[in-house]
């Protein structure tokens, strides 16, 4: 696919400059394609700036077409005809023409111009671009046919080869990419180089080597340079001073008289020019006497058509000024013509005498040299394009410049209509002011109109101007020139370039004469194709027959990339037209016209009922055509609903056979599936046929992985797999695992062949299940079993349900997730279960693993609700390592660090529960922790996440596998067929067939779903144990404070040391927090477990509800506040020193704004005269002894206008002074209710005995 016009478009509009960068960006490989749509012939390129690190789009349409192309960038700098962003995006769209990556189509080269991108003689590339045909050939032709070197010079070689009795002229030369552009006159069309040009490289290559073009490049201007460094070049005798080796074949200076130096400047002799202006402004003296009045004069710009020119294209455009009249429309003195050669200062001009000054340089003769050099490389050998007087310029170098000349003359007339400054200066006139005429440029184009009369004996084409109604003579042209048409005053311009070439010849040689008996073959050869193009009128004489009527339709299929094209033919008897064919259809018919009128609105009706049976349907303006994207083709059933009803409109359709990506069996398949039960599985027999013709499970599911609606069949057409049976049937292609003509499911697939069954159609589907089946369909009606009597009478109504739940997992041999929202109760659901489980098999050996913080709240709720399983924690240096030793226990309570070190000691022990709690802790399958989960030997297994799915859909895949092991195939299967598509591009259908695999095992209620069976509010201990960093400081802290209390007191009694105790107990809470926020000299480590699991709370469990979080200390505040902005999560804050404004800002923001979801307060600033009723989550980060001020803060929440139920949580560090005091006031309950209201008033309530327990 050969566009030369891309490049032509490059440097027939772009500056130097621009098409410098352009280059240069495109050498850099900073062109980056977007989007390609071959049909309509567009693309996007995103394209990175060479001087900044910017990205712009380049939109180009129709490429295809020099006329049509359009191009777009969304950059600034876009302000003339191109951009460099725009020429860097031509020359990668050339650079993908050249390598044919534009369409699937054959490429077909004209060997008078191709190209070979290398940038020295290299025989790889040689054999890329050429065929081992081509390679043999002309390496057999070298020995006995050297080619025959014309000429060499300027990296370019003029060659002859002859082969037999044809001479081949070659030539080859670099271009301004420093690749080779090369010609030859033979037919060679299927590959870049010719036998010709192949043979003359490697015979310069044998005999010169790679570089050899660089070796004839010449190389004065590279010599100057080096020269000018010492002031010299090459017009100066350098013998005895100067000489110049080659090294690869570039020049280097060697210096032979050393007495020559290198200069700092330009010699002398060197001197600067100034530059001419082609005006000068004599001084203004005022006369003796006379106040000097300043008048400011109106320098204009004027625009002359010379028609002195005898060149085609017999005219030049030259530019004059002069002083005009106040409104600009006249000059009024005398003009000057401006040598364009030279510098011309256009500062005084206005802005648009300045555009139109860029407008006439660019139709200069120097401009037209330089565009026939770029685009005619090789004239000069055949055609000498530099002409003698008088001597007619070639035909190809005639179109070239009318080709350049006509887009811009076009432009100029339809910008330059109102000007007045505009002139003709006519044929054999000298160029005076008074010689010039007045002319107006028209933005109307003038159209050819043809016209064939009878004459006597013979028949002549005749060829007028049309300007709308008006018909002229091209004789009545006042100018002589064919690109423009002077008429009464008026310049006009032609409407292409075609029109230009083809009333040129009809000026030149008048009327063109057809005999009778060449009448017939010039019909067919010139007439009938000039009528496609252009209005021919006939002589009456001429029309045998004009015909009217129906036409019978026919739709035409062809494929362009991803498209199928719908193209309508309508045949009138026999002849056939297109919609965008013109309205007469001529034939010849002998030595007559048939002339047949075709019945548009007949068709028109056609266009719109094809159009109305797809609302994706486009519309190709251009061929009138309908076009559709494949993957519309093949949704919900369409192409069979579109066969049916052209067989409805009696509707020829043709080109099946013929498409490649859409050869479509219009059969519907015909299925027939079998499913029986065994073991531990599902065998499903399958046979699909399309009208006989048989499909594997193989090919069905090779066409499902790759996202196909349909499947290749055995005589190579594609069989359409419709949307109903999609909808039905893929999941079970998915999931199952083929076998021969079966597909083999798990006892996980329960749901996949549930469906199956509840909506089975007899001729389809027919089921062998054996009982355990019926047990397995239970999972939608789960039968009642009554819980333990311990929790009984504690169980709310769904956490009734969920151990139910979690006993028929146990029955059927499921593993589950208990997905409950954080606060609903699954460890009490999960123990009642394992109660259960060991009254009804008499033993239970059960192990739970969870996050460090978690380990003791359930030591707390075994011994609450279920007393009777006995447990032990194993963590910590002094933990167990005796398998023997931890099968005495019903459940064994482990951090998933431990399992991560110990996953050796309990591989040994066969358990009948593993549960996990927090178990997105392995949603990475390829984290030690979840591997090492997994190799844990069970008869049941149980996760436990108030979050299953954090961030994304991949998530839940470790999890499940863990629980289940084949459920959701392999993870690369997962992540194509589940996690990609839903994540990245939210598919529906994969989100419902994910749902369909995964609803029987994942239980999840929210607090919304079950908030009649919740109370008002629910308090909860979130017990946290230190690492051992903190708990050292806390240690060392605890053991001073208790020396120093206990002497205190011993010298002073207990109420005289209350100071000192108070101060103890401050120091200890704030380690309990982090020992970073102590007021200390040298600042100890920021080592801290509330900090850690406060975090994971927010981030992992509260999800999409909103929290307050309260703390005593500002300095425990500011860490959290670090936390939080490290994670990205939005807060607000305030504390005492917030001013009124800002608080009510901060409140409006939490309770309005949904993505703010966390609310730090102080607990002195909080616990009064707040209502944040949006928050249903506190955590009270540092309790303490005076219960009253945390149920303000929580009653924060708890207001008049709540919806929700609340959950509290107060943060305890295990084993600290928190915990003492929590069970200090347990047996001082009612003292702590009645009387301690503040901190002095708890001091003053402690004994001696309570603050040894407290500092122990």
């Amino acid at each position: 696919m050969a566009l030369p016009h891309l490049v032509k478009h490059i440097y027939n509009n772009g500056t130097e400059e621009v098409i410098r960068r352009g280059k240069k960006i495109h050498a850099f490989g900073f062109v980056e394609l977007i989007e390609h749509d071959e049909l309509m012939s567009s693309i996007v390129f995103r394209v990175k700036d060479d001087s900044y690190a910017t990205f712009y789009k380049v939109y180009i349409q129709k490429y295809d077409d020099a006329k049509m192309m359009n191009l777009r960038c969304s950059c600034p700098y876009n302000l003339g005809d191109i951009c460099r962003h725009e020429a860097a995006a031509l020359l990668r769209l050339q650079d993908m023409a050249d390598k044919n990556l534009l369409t699937s189509d054959a490429i077909q080269y004209d060997q008078r111009h191709t190209v070979a991108k290398m940038k020295d003689i290299n025989l790889k590339m040689i054999r890329l671009f050429a065929s081992p045909e081509i390679i043999d050939h002309a390496e057999k032709m070298l020995p006995t046919g050297k080619a025959r070197i014309v000429k060499s010079g300027d990296e370019r070689v003029e060659a002859i080869i002859t082969e037999g009795s044809t001479e081949y002229p070659v030539v080859i030369q670099k271009n301004d990419e420093k690749n080779f552009d090369t010609s030859c006159t033979c037919v060679e069309t299927e590959h870049p180089l010719c036998v010709h040009k192949t043979m003359l490289f490697l015979q310069l290559l044998n005999n010169h080597g790679a570089f050899y073009f660089d070796s004839i490049r010449n190389w004065d201007k590279e010599k100057n340079k080096l020269l000018q460094i010492y002031g010299y070049s090459l017009q100066d005798d350098l013998t005895g001073k100067f000489e110049f080796n080659y090294k690869d074949g570039k020049p280097f200076l060697k210096l032979l008289d050393p007495s020559i130096k290198r200069v700092a400047s330009l010699p002398s002799r060197m001197p600067f020019i100034k530059p001419e202006y082609s005006f000068k402004k004599e001084p203004v003296v005022a006369e003796p006497g006379r106040e000097e009045v300043a008048e400011e004069k109106l320098l204009r710009l004027g625009l002359v058509f010379n028609f002195n020119e005898n060149k085609f294209p017999g005219f030049s455009v030259d530019a004059v000024q002069g002083i005009a009249d106040e409104t600009g429309s006249t000059f009024i003195e005398k003009i000057e013509k401006l040598d364009l050669t030279k510098f011309v200062n256009t500062d005084s001009y206005t802005e648009g005498d300045k555009q139109l000054f860029q407008q006439i340089r660019k139709v200069q003769q120097v401009e037209i040299n330089k565009y026939l050099n770029r685009n005619s490389p090789f004239s000069g050998f055949w055609e000498n394009i530099i002409q003698t007087e008088g001597e007619e310029l070639p035909e190809e170098t005639r179109a070239l410049i009318s080709e350049y000349l006509h887009p811009k003359l076009k432009k100029m007339m339809a910008e330059q209509a109102g000007n007045s400054l505009l002139y003709v200066l006519p044929r054999g006139k000298t160029f005076k002011t008074a010689e010039l005429v007045n002319v107006e440029l028209s933005e109307s184009s003038l159209s050819p109109l043809f016209k064939v009369v009878a004459v006597q004996d013979h028949f002549e084409i005749e060829c007028k101007a049309k300007l709308g109604s008006l018909e002229l003579s091209l004789h009545e042209n006042e100018c002589d020139s064919s690109l423009l048409f002077l008429y009464n005053g008026i310049l006009y311009s032609w409407e292409n370039t075609d029109a230009i070439l083809r009333t040129e010849s009809f000026v030149k040689k008048g009327n063109m004469v057809l005999t009778k008996e060449n009448w017939t073959d010039k019909m067919r050869d010139i007439i009938l194709p000039l009528a496609k193009e252009y209005p021919v009128e006939f002589d009456k004489s001429l029309i045998k027959e004009v015909m009217d009527g129906n036409p019978e339709v026919k739709l035409l299929l062809q494929e362009k990339g991803e498209h199928l094209v719908f193209q309508p033919v309508f045949s009138y008897k026999g002849f056939d037209a297109k919609p965008k064919d013109k309205e007469r259809i001529l034939v010849a018919d002998g030595d007559k016209i048939l002339m047949i009128k075709r019945h548009v609105t007949e068709e028109q009706a056609f266009l719109q009922k094809l159009q109305s049976l797809h609302s994706n349907f486009i519309y190709h303006a251009e061929t009138g055509c309908l076009v559709l994207k494949g993957i519309d083709v093949l949704k919900n059933n369409w192409f069979f609903l579109f066969v049916d009803a052209m067989k409805e409109l009696k509707v020829s359709v043709y080109g099946f056979e013929a498409l490649k990506n859409f050869r479509f069996n219009t059969a519907r398949p015909s299925t027939h599936i079998h499913v029986s039960s065994g073991l531990d599985w599902f065998d499903a027999k399958v046979e699909i046929d399309f009208a006989g013709q048989r499909v594997g499970i193989t090919d069905i599911k090779k066409a499902l992985a790759g996202k196909q609606s349909f499947v290749q069949l055995g005589d190579g057409t594609f069989g359409i797999l419709p949307d109903d049976w999609l909808k039905k049937y893929s999941l079970l292609f998915k999931v199952g695992e083929g076998r021969n003509d079966k597909l083999r499911l798990t006892k996980f697939h329960m749901s996949v062949i549930d469906e199956l069954y509840e909506n089975k159609n007899q001729e389809e589907l027919s089921f062998n299940l054996d009982a355990k089946y019926e047990r397995l369909r239970e999972f939608k009606n789960i039968p009642d079993t009554a819980p333990p009597a311990e929790v009984e009478n504690i169980l709310r109504p769904y956490q009734v349900s969920g151990f139910q739940w979690l006993n028929y997992l146990n029955d059927v041999g499921w593993g589950g997730i208990l997905a409950d929202d954080m606060g609903l109760g699954k460890t009490v659901q999960a123990l009642s279960m394992l109660d259960h489980y060991k009254k009804t098999n008499e033993q239970l050996r059960a192990i739970v693993i969870c996050p460090t913080t978690l380990i003791y709240n359930w030591q707390n709720e075994i011994k609450k609700f279920t007393p009777s399983l006995t447990h032990h924690i194993h963590h910590g240096n002094a933990r167990i390592r005796k398998t023997e030793e931890l099968e005495k226990y019903d459940i064994v309570i482990t951090t998933y660090g431990t399992l991560r070190s110990d996953v050796q000691l309990f591989m040994k022990i066969l358990f009948d529960y593993v549960i996990l709690d927090e178990s997105q802790a392995i949603k990475n399958p390829a984290s030690k922790v979840t591997k090492a989960a997994g190799l844990l030997v069970a008869k049941n297994r149980l996760c436990m996440s108030g979050t299953p799915l954090q961030n994304n859909t991949f998530d839940i895949f470790a999890q499940m596998n863990f629980l289940n092991p084949g459920l959701l195939g392999s993870m690369e299967f997962f992540r194509n067929e589940f996690a990609t598509p839903i994540d990245k591009f939210g598919e529906q259908e994969q989100k419902d067939h994910l749902r369909k695999l995964l609803y029987p095992f994942i239980l999840r209620r929210t607090k919304e779903q079950v908030a009649k069976d919740l109370p008002e509010k629910t308090e909860t201990i979130l017990f946290c144990e230190m690492q051992p960093a903190q708990r050292k400081i806390y240690d060392a802290y605890r053991n001073s404070y208790r020396d120093k209390i206990l002497g205190t007191i011993d010298e002073q009694g207990i109420d005289k040391s209350q100071l000192t105790i108070l101060q103890g107990l401050m120091k200890l809470r704030q380690i309990c927090d982090s020992p970073y926020i102590l007021n200390e000299e040298e600042k100890l480590p920021n080592e801290s477990i509330k900090l850690e699991e406060l975090t994971r709370e927010i981030t992992e469990n509260i999800g999409e509800h909103k929290a307050l979080v309260f703390s005593q200390f500002l300095g425990m505040l500011a860490l959290i506040k670090e936390k939080l902005i490290a994670q990205n999560i939005p807060f607000e804050y305030f504390d005492g020193s917030t001013s009124t404004v800002d608080r009510e800002k901060a409140i409006q923001n939490f309770q309005n704004n949904d993505n703010c979801r966390v609310f730090l307060i102080s607990l002195k600033a909080g616990g009064v005269g707040l209502n944040l009723t949006a928050a249903d989550y506190v955590y009270i980060v540092d309790p303490w002894w005076n219960p009253a001020v945390e149920q303000q803060a929580i009653d924060r929440t708890h207001r008049i206008g709540q919806t929700k139920n609340i959950f509290a949580y107060r943060m305890i560090c295990i084993d600290t002074i928190e915990d003492k005091i929590m069970q200090l006031q347990e047996r001082k309950r009612i003292l702590a209710k009645e009387l301690i209201a503040d901190d002095t008033n708890f001091i003053k309530a402690l004994t001696k005995a309570d603050v040894e327990y407290l500092f122990s």
